[in-house]
């Protein structure tokens, strides 16, 4: 059972991820308005500056809409067989419990080779971020990343469990969506495997127990709930084209824009809920998740371009972060900071990314995929 549109989309926001980053690193200002307190604003702005930082070219470079779409889609595709057919059968259930135990080697086999290669890089003085960052302005995120004091023990914390239960990401930054990721993904699949015959009222209480206890971070478990909901529903074409418009809207979202500064937000006793960004970027990553898992844009979505992206998604997600942190920040460090030079910085940075995410697929996470799959089968054979 398998989603190529879903597939497709998800290697987008991949891509979108190890863009977004190397936005980040090189050219901070151009996310001020999409996160005003870690970036820092351009003093003198010319017409192109503000054409390339208008919402709709932001989106192209907006790694947290991208996110949001990656927890949509794993509710989506993690449930799918349970809504294959009505009612379910005990077939359909086996999948799910196979699923939710298999999940932890599925994940955590990819992220364990991730964190040791990251530990490696590190330990041999390759990462040059901390000397990036006063040259490039990002001195409020990029300093962030592989300081002092790293300790093998923490490597090995992070490799077995801590990076996927409590979203440790000293060595690989990203990985604080795993954890998202692999807690939501049990919350759903156990959700389905109590095979509730009305889903409404269960999910609104699983929904409050969820704010109980992630507070803002719920809305990313929402996501992966909602995701999943979207087994459940058909759309016609006319209804594919507006969902596609307004996640593209909401997933633009930017603050002091005024194409969103009349948006509301949802306050309790004066607090806010969630991170405003967070809240229109979830609705946008649904909406356009539910138009393209219900076809639209097909043909771009599984165009084999895209799906060469969506097979190494995984491990571009997880490898990026350090070839930008060693290869690109050294070679930004070596040669001229010119457009010319950084131009031919990104072209490399991708280019090694993508051979490096298809050597890590092809060995690491097809491996975890069988191990998983081996592990979960024997406990219900």
């Amino acid at each position: 059972m398998k989603n190529k549109s879903a597939d497709g989309l998800r290697g987008i926001a991949a891509l979108n991820v190890a863009i977004t980053h190397f936005v980040a690193a090189f050219l901070p200002s151009m996310l001020h308005k999409n996160y005003p307190s870690a970036f820092p604003a351009n003093p003198a702005p010319d017409t192109a500056f503000n054409i390339v930082t208008s919402p709709l070219a932001t989106i192209l470079y907006n790694g947290h809409f991208a996110v949001l779409i990656f927890f949509a889609l794993s509710g989506y595709v993690l449930t799918m067989p349970y809504f294959s057919a009505q009612p379910q059968t005990q077939a359909q259930v086996q999948v799910l419990q196979k699923r939710f135990w298999g999940r932890y080697l599925r994940l955590n086999i990819p992220i364990a080779v991730a964190v040791l290669l990251s530990w490696a890089l590190y330990h041999v003085g390759l990462y040059a971020n901390q000397q990036v960052a006063p040259v490039s302005g990002s001195t409020r995120w990029l300093t962030v990343f592989y300081q002092d004091g790293i300790t093998a023990s923490t490597m090995l914390r992070e490799a077995s469990y801590e990076s996927l239960v409590m979203g440790a990401a000293t060595l690989v930054p990203p990985l604080w969506t795993l954890k998202v990721e692999f807690i939501g993904s049990l919350y759903v699949l156990a959700f389905y495997l109590a095979r509730p015959r009305r889903t409404l009222a269960p999910m609104l209480m699983a929904f409050l127990m969820l704010y109980a206890v992630h507070k803002e971070e719920s809305i990313y478990y929402y996501v992966i709930f909602l995701g999943a909901s979207l087994n459940a529903i058909r759309i016609g074409p006319s209804a594919k084209l507006l969902l596609c418009a307004l996640g593209l809207y909401f997933g633009s979202f930017q603050f002091e824009s005024a194409a969103y500064d009349f948006l509301p937000m949802l306050y309790l006793h004066g607090v806010d809920l969630w991170d405003k960004k967070n809240f229109y970027n979830a609705i946008g990553a649904l909406c356009l998740t539910a138009a393209v898992v219900q076809g639209f844009g097909q043909a771009v979505f599984e165009h084999r371009i895209v799906q060469f992206l969506a097979r190494i998604s995984f491990s571009l997600y997880l490898l990026h972060f350090m070839i930008l942190c060693s290869l690109a920040a050294n070679f930004y460090l070596y040669f001229p900071q010119t457009k010319v030079f950084l131009a031919a910085n990104f072209v490399l940075y991708l280019g090694v990314c993508f051979i490096a995410a298809l050597l890590f697929e092809k060995y690491i996470d097809r491996g975890a995929i069988h191990v998983s799959h081996r592990f979960s089968s024997k406990l219900f054979s």
